[in-house]
């Protein structure tokens, strides 16, 4: 039945065949057990009608429609003549399918639920009054047993190829439900299924904007993916290598690379609750298992009073093995160091804030920046834009200590930073220490509206921004992170990130305009 069509109970003999139901169940004389038989084809086609009046209801709206519909069903279920005929039992799991909630919200939801599964169990179950009834028969009770499981179980399965959600892993849309277990035994022994849940979990966060990192992570926890991955490296060693793929071919997309920072925050955490403990060397093979332990401390874990001696300690580790050409070797090896820092991006974030907070300059810094915007800088190449970026920051600080912001000396900086690169990752990182400027500095947020106009000489990096202040807006939302500035920071980030917004929508109408 078509969406929006009116419903009307009365357009059903829905007493009717309740009264049936009723009459059916009263006697087991042969004349009833005739009389069911030669009603069955009616009783198909009024169960079809009423699936496609329900099919896309919830139970809530079902019982103002039909409110004995669970008697009409129950009694059907409970009539041998009815459930053995396929057709017949195929449209009731039809309309119970419809009734089941797959994340029930109320009482009568999880009151409907249980109903639904207790019916289940005596469809499968052969009680002392169906018994005899078969032995009548002479039909042996296993083999009707057998027979109508199977029946059951062909209904599911025909019902769910029919349904719009894709068949191969269906549990992912909660059509079926899997014990964990389960699941980990149905992906460690079929890689496609494997593979469509990261699609499909990939698929919803991109394409089904979230409000914030938290029910980011949230949908990602709820994926069970994470916690797959933490008890089978085998499982993390798949998607590793999907996120690396989609990285790549998205070019470093700042979507792409939020939602691989917000998987390992998942990951990292239910990695802690796997007992006994995994060596972390058995997921990460091809890294430091020094750099893998310092990045694995999460900044919320340590007083931020701490976080500058432990970026130091990042970037020294790092710094090393990068240019330990013995170590690093080829670019698949800097491509491992790499990953492994975007996956714990949140130390990134931590020194964009030290660099605005920080008093004198730290080449360190500067450089862990430049290593994450753009890791294949040549050893000549990387003096000079460390120079240039040092020589722009210089010039971003100068404007923060002065008693009155003035965006005219900070546009200044800014261009000076774009003239000196052509390269796209690298104007990424002017555009954060923009961010990091407004954020952080004693009087950036005094000229928070006005320094928008900036971030559109970046034109596209605008995603990038975006993704930025997300991520600090959820760092520091940490309960451990938070310090009592933190909440004129958490303001601003919210305004810019609606004057962003407006902006893009007002380029977008120009562009309508003048097209």
């Amino acid at each position: 039945m078509a969406k929006g069509t009116s419903i009307s109970a009365s357009s059903f003999d829905f007493e009717y065949w309740l009264n049936k139901a009723v009459e059916w169940g009263q006697t087991t004389t042969f004349e009833s057990q005739k009389d069911v038989c030669l009603h069955l084809p009616k009783l198909q086609e009024f169960l079809k009608q009423i699936y496609g009046a329900i099919q896309h209801m919830n139970i809530t709206p079902v019982l103002k429609l039909f409110p004995l519909i669970g008697q009409l069903l129950g009694r059907l279920c409970w009539n041998p003549f009815v459930v053995a005929h396929e057709e017949s039992q195929q449209y009731l799991l039809q309309c119970l399918w419809c009734l089941y909630s797959a994340e029930p919200e109320n009482a009568v939801e999880l009151k409907a639920n249980e109903w639904i599964w207790n019916l289940l169990q005596s469809l499968t179950g052969v009680d002392h009054g169906v018994r005899s009834f078969i032995q009548s028969l002479h039909y042996p009770d296993e083999e009707y047993h057998s027979k109508l499981l199977k029946n059951m179980v062909s209904s599911v399965v025909k019902e769910l190829q029919g349904s719009q959600c894709d068949r191969r892993s269906l549990f992912l849309t909660k059509k079926i439900f899997l014990s964990e277990a389960a699941v980990m035994s149905l992906w460690l022994r079929s890689l496609p299924s494997l593979e469509q849940a990261i699609f499909h979990l990939t698929e919803t966060l991109i394409s089904h904007p979230c409000a914030s990192l938290l029910e980011v992570e949230a949908i990602i926890t709820d994926s069970f993916l994470p916690k797959a991955a933490a008890c089978h490296p085998s499982l993390f060693r798949v998607l590793d290598n999907f996120f690396r793929t989609i990285l790549l071919e998205s070019d470093g997309h700042p979507k792409i690379i939020t939602i691989i920072q917000a998987f390992t925050r998942c990951f990292v955490q239910a990695l802690l609750q796997v007992q006994p403990q995994v060596p972390l060397k058995i997921y990460f093979p091809y890294n430091h298992t020094s750099l893998v332990m310092a990045l694995f401390v999460h900044p919320s874990e340590m007083p931020s009073s701490a976080w500058s001696q432990h970026l130091m300690s990042i970037i020294r580790i790092l710094k090393g093995i990068v240019q330990d050409k013995e170590v690093t070797g080829t670019s698949a090896n800097l491509f491992e160091n790499w990953f492994l820092l975007v996956r714990f991006g949140d130390w990134v974030n931590v020194a964009l804030q030290q660099l605005m907070m920080a008093d004198d300059i730290s080449e360190m810094l500067l450089w862990l920046l430049m290593f994450y915007c753009e890791p294949h800088v040549e050893n000549q190449q990387e003096s000079h834009l460390l120079e240039n970026i040092k020589s722009m920051y210089n010039q971003i600080k100068a404007v923060s200590n002065k008693s009155t912001m003035n965006l005219e000396d900070l546009r200044t900086a800014l261009f000076t930073g774009y003239l000196c690169t052509e390269q796209s990752h690298l104007k990424e990182l002017i555009n954060h220490l923009l961010v990091s400027f407004i954020l952080f500095s004693a009087g950036g947020h005094t000229i928070a509206k006005e320094s928008v106009q900036l971030f559109m000489l970046a034109g596209a990096a605008t995603d990038g921004i975006s993704e930025l202040l997300a991520s600090t807006a959820h760092r520091l939302k940490n309960k451990r992170c938070r310090a009592s500035k933190d909440d004129k920071v958490q303001s601003t980030i919210e305004l810019l990130q609606q004057w962003i917004l407006e902006s893009q929508s007002e380029r977008v109408q120009s562009h309508d305009v003048l097209h």
